[in-house]
Protein backbone atom coordinates (compact mmCIF):
# COMPACT_ATOMS: atom_id res chain seq x y z
CA UNK A 1 0.00 0.00 0.00
CA UNK A 2 1.08 3.60 -0.67
CA UNK A 3 2.06 5.36 2.15
CA UNK A 4 2.75 9.12 3.06
CA UNK A 5 1.12 11.19 5.85
CA UNK A 6 -1.60 12.21 3.81
CA UNK A 7 -3.09 8.56 4.97
CA UNK A 8 -3.25 9.34 8.53
CA UNK A 9 -3.83 13.09 8.12
CA UNK A 10 -6.77 12.68 6.41
CA UNK A 11 -7.75 8.94 7.31
CA UNK A 12 -7.41 7.52 3.88
CA UNK A 13 -6.00 4.44 1.99
CA UNK A 14 -4.18 5.75 -0.35
CA UNK A 15 -3.02 9.80 -1.03
CA UNK A 16 -5.00 10.31 -4.28
CA UNK A 17 -7.99 12.93 -4.15
CA UNK A 18 -10.08 13.66 -6.79
CA UNK A 19 -10.23 17.07 -8.00
CA UNK A 20 -13.71 19.53 -7.10
CA UNK A 21 -14.37 19.99 -10.83
CA UNK A 22 -17.59 22.00 -11.04
CA UNK A 23 -20.20 20.16 -12.42
CA UNK A 24 -18.34 17.29 -13.49
CA UNK A 25 -17.12 15.83 -9.73
CA UNK A 26 -20.35 14.85 -8.67
CA UNK A 27 -22.12 11.96 -5.71
CA UNK A 28 -20.61 8.91 -8.43
CA UNK A 29 -17.28 9.87 -9.16
CA UNK A 30 -16.52 11.42 -5.72
CA UNK A 31 -17.85 7.93 -3.86
CA UNK A 32 -16.04 5.85 -6.20
CA UNK A 33 -13.00 7.84 -5.39
CA UNK A 34 -13.24 7.44 -1.91
CA UNK A 35 -14.41 3.91 -1.98
CA UNK A 36 -11.17 2.94 -4.43
CA UNK A 37 -9.32 4.69 -0.82
CA UNK A 38 -8.75 8.07 -2.45
CA UNK A 39 -10.85 11.47 -1.04
CA UNK A 40 -13.11 12.34 -3.39
CA UNK A 41 -14.11 16.21 -3.39
CA UNK A 42 -17.28 17.32 -4.77
CA UNK A 43 -17.32 20.29 -6.89
CA UNK A 44 -19.81 22.88 -6.04
CA UNK A 45 -18.02 26.15 -6.22
CA UNK A 46 -21.73 27.65 -7.66
CA UNK A 47 -24.26 24.92 -6.74
CA UNK A 48 -27.55 26.20 -4.84
CA UNK A 49 -27.35 25.41 -1.50
CA UNK A 50 -30.41 22.98 -2.09
CA UNK A 51 -28.12 20.94 -4.82
CA UNK A 52 -25.26 21.20 -2.14
CA UNK A 53 -27.15 19.46 0.26
CA UNK A 54 -28.69 16.86 -1.97
CA UNK A 55 -25.49 15.71 -3.81
CA UNK A 56 -23.81 15.82 -0.09
CA UNK A 57 -26.83 13.36 1.23
CA UNK A 58 -26.35 11.51 -2.35
CA UNK A 59 -22.63 10.89 -1.64
CA UNK A 60 -23.42 9.97 1.64
CA UNK A 61 -25.73 6.79 0.53
CA UNK A 62 -22.79 5.77 -1.83
CA UNK A 63 -20.21 5.78 0.70
CA UNK A 64 -19.30 5.98 4.47
CA UNK A 65 -15.37 6.44 3.40
CA UNK A 66 -14.37 10.05 3.52
CA UNK A 67 -15.13 12.85 1.32
CA UNK A 68 -15.02 16.35 0.70
CA UNK A 69 -16.29 19.52 -1.21
CA UNK A 70 -14.26 22.05 -2.86
CA UNK A 71 -15.47 26.08 -2.35
CA UNK A 72 -14.38 29.44 -3.87
CA UNK A 73 -14.93 32.49 -1.70
CA UNK A 74 -14.26 35.41 -4.03
CA UNK A 75 -12.63 38.92 -2.54
CA UNK A 76 -15.02 41.38 -1.45
CA UNK A 77 -13.34 43.47 -4.74
CA UNK A 78 -14.53 40.33 -7.25
CA UNK A 79 -17.87 40.82 -5.64
CA UNK A 80 -18.89 44.03 -6.48
CA UNK A 81 -17.88 43.53 -10.44
CA UNK A 82 -21.52 41.76 -10.94
CA UNK A 83 -23.30 44.82 -12.30
CA UNK A 84 -20.71 44.31 -15.35
CA UNK A 85 -21.75 41.34 -16.24
CA UNK A 86 -25.46 42.72 -17.12
CA UNK A 87 -23.66 44.14 -20.22
CA UNK A 88 -24.80 43.11 -23.30
CA UNK A 89 -22.38 39.98 -24.96
CA UNK A 90 -20.57 41.86 -27.28
CA UNK A 91 -21.25 41.76 -31.36
CA UNK A 92 -18.56 39.64 -32.09
CA UNK A 93 -20.33 36.67 -29.79
CA UNK A 94 -23.87 36.85 -31.67
CA UNK A 95 -23.09 33.74 -34.30
CA UNK A 96 -23.09 31.63 -30.82
CA UNK A 97 -26.81 33.41 -29.50
CA UNK A 98 -29.94 30.88 -29.96
CA UNK A 99 -32.41 33.21 -28.49
CA UNK A 100 -34.60 30.08 -27.61
CA UNK A 101 -32.03 28.07 -25.94
CA UNK A 102 -30.41 31.04 -23.45
CA UNK A 103 -29.70 30.14 -20.03
CA UNK A 104 -30.65 32.02 -16.50
CA UNK A 105 -27.70 32.70 -14.59
CA UNK A 106 -28.55 33.70 -11.17
CA UNK A 107 -26.20 36.86 -10.39
CA UNK A 108 -23.95 36.60 -7.25
CA UNK A 109 -23.46 32.96 -7.49
CA UNK A 110 -19.87 33.09 -6.45
CA UNK A 111 -20.70 35.21 -3.53
CA UNK A 112 -19.14 35.31 -0.40
CA UNK A 113 -22.57 34.98 1.19
CA UNK A 114 -23.81 31.95 -0.90
CA UNK A 115 -20.36 30.25 -0.17
CA UNK A 116 -20.75 30.80 3.33
CA UNK A 117 -24.22 29.02 3.11
CA UNK A 118 -22.55 26.02 1.19
CA UNK A 119 -19.77 25.61 3.96
CA UNK A 120 -22.69 25.46 6.58
CA UNK A 121 -24.64 22.80 4.51
CA UNK A 122 -21.22 20.70 4.49
CA UNK A 123 -20.10 21.45 8.52
CA UNK A 124 -23.63 20.55 9.63
CA UNK A 125 -23.53 17.10 7.16
CA UNK A 126 -20.05 16.22 8.12
CA UNK A 127 -18.34 16.44 5.26
CA UNK A 128 -14.31 15.88 6.06
CA UNK A 129 -12.84 18.38 3.98
CA UNK A 130 -13.09 21.33 2.39
CA UNK A 131 -10.47 22.49 -0.62
CA UNK A 132 -10.66 25.98 -1.51
CA UNK A 133 -9.35 27.54 -5.13
CA UNK A 134 -8.60 31.08 -5.66
CA UNK A 135 -7.10 32.11 -2.19
CA UNK A 136 -7.75 31.02 1.69
CA UNK A 137 -9.57 33.41 3.54
CA UNK A 138 -7.96 32.71 7.60
CA UNK A 139 -11.84 33.27 8.50
CA UNK A 140 -13.00 30.56 6.28
CA UNK A 141 -10.10 28.46 7.30
CA UNK A 142 -10.82 28.70 11.00
CA UNK A 143 -14.53 28.49 10.63
CA UNK A 144 -14.01 25.07 8.96
CA UNK A 145 -11.34 23.70 11.16
CA UNK A 146 -13.17 24.54 14.37
CA UNK A 147 -16.06 22.41 12.94
CA UNK A 148 -13.55 19.62 12.64
CA UNK A 149 -12.74 19.67 8.62
CA UNK A 150 -9.81 19.32 7.16
CA UNK A 151 -8.74 22.35 5.15
CA UNK A 152 -6.57 21.80 1.83
CA UNK A 153 -5.77 25.39 -0.84
CA UNK A 154 -4.93 25.10 -4.56
CA UNK A 155 -1.80 27.42 -5.60
CA UNK A 156 -0.26 28.11 -8.37
CA UNK A 157 2.88 29.83 -6.48
CA UNK A 158 5.32 30.33 -3.82
CA UNK A 159 3.86 33.37 -2.37
CA UNK A 160 0.37 31.99 -2.68
CA UNK A 161 1.52 28.67 -0.58
CA UNK A 162 2.93 30.72 1.98
CA UNK A 163 -0.05 32.82 2.49
CA UNK A 164 -2.14 29.79 2.55
CA UNK A 165 0.29 27.94 5.33
CA UNK A 166 -0.27 31.43 7.13
CA UNK A 167 -4.47 31.18 7.12
CA UNK A 168 -4.08 27.59 8.75
CA UNK A 169 -4.73 24.97 6.02
CA UNK A 170 -3.55 21.34 6.49
CA UNK A 171 -1.65 20.82 3.24
CA UNK A 172 -1.72 22.91 0.14
CA UNK A 173 -2.32 21.81 -3.46
CA UNK A 174 0.71 22.75 -5.86
CA UNK A 175 -0.93 22.85 -8.90
CA UNK A 176 1.29 23.45 -12.22
CA UNK A 177 0.04 24.82 -15.43
CA UNK A 178 -0.09 22.14 -17.46
CA UNK A 179 -3.55 21.37 -15.54
CA UNK A 180 -7.34 21.55 -17.09
CA UNK A 181 -9.39 24.19 -15.40
CA UNK A 182 -8.05 27.95 -13.30
CA UNK A 183 -4.00 27.57 -13.26
CA UNK A 184 -1.35 29.68 -12.83
CA UNK A 185 1.83 29.90 -15.40
CA UNK A 186 4.72 27.53 -13.43
CA UNK A 187 4.93 24.10 -14.24
CA UNK A 188 3.99 20.91 -12.32
CA UNK A 189 7.88 20.09 -11.87
CA UNK A 190 9.31 23.00 -10.72
CA UNK A 191 6.74 24.61 -8.46
CA UNK A 192 6.23 21.22 -6.74
CA UNK A 193 9.84 21.24 -5.41
CA UNK A 194 9.46 24.86 -4.66
CA UNK A 195 6.81 24.81 -2.01
CA UNK A 196 7.84 22.22 -0.96
CA UNK A 197 10.98 23.86 0.06
CA UNK A 198 9.15 26.88 1.50
CA UNK A 199 5.94 25.44 3.74
CA UNK A 200 6.29 23.27 6.56
CA UNK A 201 2.86 21.28 5.64
CA UNK A 202 2.46 18.63 3.43
CA UNK A 203 2.20 19.29 -0.23
CA UNK A 204 -0.21 18.02 -2.71
CA UNK A 205 0.84 17.90 -6.60
CA UNK A 206 -1.77 18.78 -9.27
CA UNK A 207 -1.30 19.09 -13.13
CA UNK A 208 -0.10 16.78 -15.40
CA UNK A 209 -0.33 13.90 -13.45
CA UNK A 210 -2.68 10.97 -15.25
CA UNK A 211 -1.18 7.58 -14.04
CA UNK A 212 1.31 5.86 -12.11
CA UNK A 213 4.36 7.43 -13.28
CA UNK A 214 3.16 10.69 -12.58
CA UNK A 215 2.22 10.16 -9.52
CA UNK A 216 5.75 8.43 -8.33
CA UNK A 217 7.28 11.45 -10.01
CA UNK A 218 5.38 13.54 -7.63
CA UNK A 219 6.18 12.34 -4.71
CA UNK A 220 10.20 11.96 -5.81
CA UNK A 221 9.66 15.43 -5.81
CA UNK A 222 8.46 15.56 -2.41
CA UNK A 223 5.04 16.01 -2.60
CA UNK A 224 2.91 13.60 -0.40
CA UNK A 225 0.59 12.82 -2.66
CA UNK A 226 -1.48 14.19 -5.70
CA UNK A 227 -4.93 15.48 -6.88
CA UNK A 228 -6.21 14.19 -10.27
CA UNK A 229 -8.79 15.78 -12.62
CA UNK A 230 -7.92 15.39 -16.64
CA UNK A 231 -7.62 11.88 -15.94
CA UNK A 232 -10.82 11.16 -13.96
CA UNK A 233 -13.36 13.05 -17.00
CA UNK A 234 -12.76 10.10 -18.86
CA UNK A 235 -14.63 7.62 -16.59
CA UNK A 236 -17.95 6.58 -16.54
CA UNK A 237 -18.63 8.59 -13.19
CA UNK A 238 -17.65 11.87 -14.32
CA UNK A 239 -20.85 14.45 -14.82
CA UNK A 240 -19.60 15.67 -18.29
CA UNK A 241 -20.78 15.21 -21.68
CA UNK A 242 -20.19 12.30 -23.69
CA UNK A 243 -18.64 13.93 -26.15
CA UNK A 244 -16.18 15.62 -24.16
CA UNK A 245 -15.11 11.92 -23.15
CA UNK A 246 -14.39 10.97 -26.54
CA UNK A 247 -12.89 13.88 -27.77
CA UNK A 248 -10.24 13.78 -24.55
CA UNK A 249 -9.36 10.36 -25.41
CA UNK A 250 -8.31 10.81 -29.01
CA UNK A 251 -6.75 14.36 -28.54
CA UNK A 252 -3.33 15.91 -29.38
CA UNK A 253 -0.91 18.15 -27.39
CA UNK A 254 -1.86 21.83 -29.15
CA UNK A 255 -5.85 20.77 -28.45
CA UNK A 256 -5.72 22.94 -24.90
CA UNK A 257 -4.77 26.63 -24.76
CA UNK A 258 -4.82 28.95 -21.71
CA UNK A 259 -8.21 31.52 -21.86
CA UNK A 260 -9.90 34.14 -19.75
CA UNK A 261 -12.59 33.65 -22.21
CA UNK A 262 -15.20 31.94 -20.10
CA UNK A 263 -14.62 33.28 -16.05
CA UNK A 264 -12.33 35.86 -16.56
CA UNK A 265 -8.81 34.10 -14.54
CA UNK A 266 -6.98 31.98 -16.88
CA UNK A 267 -7.87 28.82 -17.08
CA UNK A 268 -6.73 25.77 -19.76
CA UNK A 269 -9.53 24.18 -21.44
CA UNK A 270 -9.97 22.86 -25.25
CA UNK A 271 -8.84 25.01 -27.96
CA UNK A 272 -12.61 26.02 -29.29
CA UNK A 273 -14.54 27.98 -31.99
CA UNK A 274 -15.43 30.53 -28.91
CA UNK A 275 -12.05 30.59 -27.49
CA UNK A 276 -10.78 31.62 -30.88
CA UNK A 277 -13.15 34.37 -31.38
CA UNK A 278 -11.68 36.19 -28.77
CA UNK A 279 -8.07 36.65 -29.73
CA UNK A 280 -7.04 40.25 -30.20
CA UNK A 281 -10.22 41.37 -27.98
CA UNK A 282 -8.70 40.39 -24.50
CA UNK A 283 -9.34 44.11 -23.85
CA UNK A 284 -13.04 43.24 -23.57
CA UNK A 285 -12.82 40.07 -20.86
CA UNK A 286 -14.61 40.72 -17.65
CA UNK A 287 -12.85 39.86 -14.42
CA UNK A 288 -13.95 37.10 -12.30
CA UNK A 289 -17.00 36.39 -11.58
CA UNK A 290 -18.15 38.97 -13.82
CA UNK A 291 -17.28 37.82 -17.14
CA UNK A 292 -18.81 34.29 -16.06
CA UNK A 293 -22.18 35.64 -15.59
CA UNK A 294 -21.79 37.66 -18.70
CA UNK A 295 -21.12 34.75 -21.03
CA UNK A 296 -23.00 31.66 -19.36
CA UNK A 297 -26.44 32.40 -20.71
CA UNK A 298 -25.04 31.15 -23.81
CA UNK A 299 -22.09 28.37 -23.01
CA UNK A 300 -24.45 26.61 -20.33
CA UNK A 301 -26.84 25.66 -22.84
CA UNK A 302 -23.98 24.95 -25.27
CA UNK A 303 -22.74 22.68 -22.81
CA UNK A 304 -26.07 20.65 -21.93
CA UNK A 305 -26.06 20.36 -25.87
CA UNK A 306 -22.55 18.84 -25.59
CA UNK A 307 -21.18 21.46 -27.82
CA UNK A 308 -17.38 21.36 -28.25
CA UNK A 309 -17.04 24.61 -30.18
CA UNK A 310 -19.38 26.77 -27.62
CA UNK A 311 -18.91 25.21 -24.42
CA UNK A 312 -15.77 25.87 -21.63
CA UNK A 313 -14.36 22.29 -21.19
CA UNK A 314 -11.73 22.33 -18.45
CA UNK A 315 -9.10 19.93 -19.93
CA UNK A 316 -5.35 19.92 -18.94
CA UNK A 317 -2.14 18.86 -20.80
CA UNK A 318 -2.12 15.20 -19.72
CA UNK A 319 -5.14 14.55 -22.03
CA UNK A 320 -2.57 13.09 -24.63
CA UNK A 321 -1.72 10.13 -21.92
CA UNK A 322 -5.54 8.92 -21.65
CA UNK A 323 -6.93 6.98 -24.14
CA UNK A 324 -10.18 4.94 -22.69
CA UNK A 325 -12.68 5.58 -20.34
CA UNK A 326 -11.91 3.57 -17.34
CA UNK A 327 -14.32 3.33 -13.95
CA UNK A 328 -12.61 5.86 -11.43
CA UNK A 329 -12.19 3.47 -8.75
CA UNK A 330 -9.59 1.32 -11.63
CA UNK A 331 -7.96 4.21 -12.46
CA UNK A 332 -7.14 5.09 -8.56
CA UNK A 333 -6.37 1.67 -7.93
CA UNK A 334 -4.04 1.31 -10.36
CA UNK A 335 -2.32 4.65 -10.45
CA UNK A 336 -1.20 3.41 -6.91
CA UNK A 337 -0.35 0.21 -7.82
CA UNK A 338 2.17 1.58 -10.74
CA UNK A 339 3.38 4.63 -8.36
CA UNK A 340 4.58 1.53 -5.77
CA UNK A 341 5.91 -0.81 -8.14
CA UNK A 342 7.95 2.26 -10.51
CA UNK A 343 9.21 3.78 -6.73
CA UNK A 344 10.11 0.37 -5.38
CA UNK A 345 12.16 -0.26 -9.22
CA UNK A 346 13.91 2.88 -8.83
CA UNK A 347 15.23 1.82 -5.10
CA UNK A 348 16.25 -0.86 -5.88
Amino acid sequence: MLRTPLNDLFGIDLPIFGAPMGGVAGPELVAAVSEAGGLGILGHANLEPDEVWRQIRLTKSRTDKPFGIGLLFPSRTEETKHDEARRPLPAFLEKFLDIDDLAEVPAHSYSHDLSGQRLAIAIEQGVRLLALGLGAPASVVARAKAAGMKVIALVGSRRAALEAELAGVDAVVAQGHEAGGHTGRTSTMVLVPQIVDAVRVPVIAAGGIADGRGLAAALVLGASGALIGTRLLATPEARTAETHKRRLVEMQEDETVVSRCYTGKPSRVIRNEFVDSWKGREAEILPMPAQWERVAPVVIPAKRRGSLEIGNWPTGQCAVLVRNVTPAGEVIRQMADDATRLLSDHCR
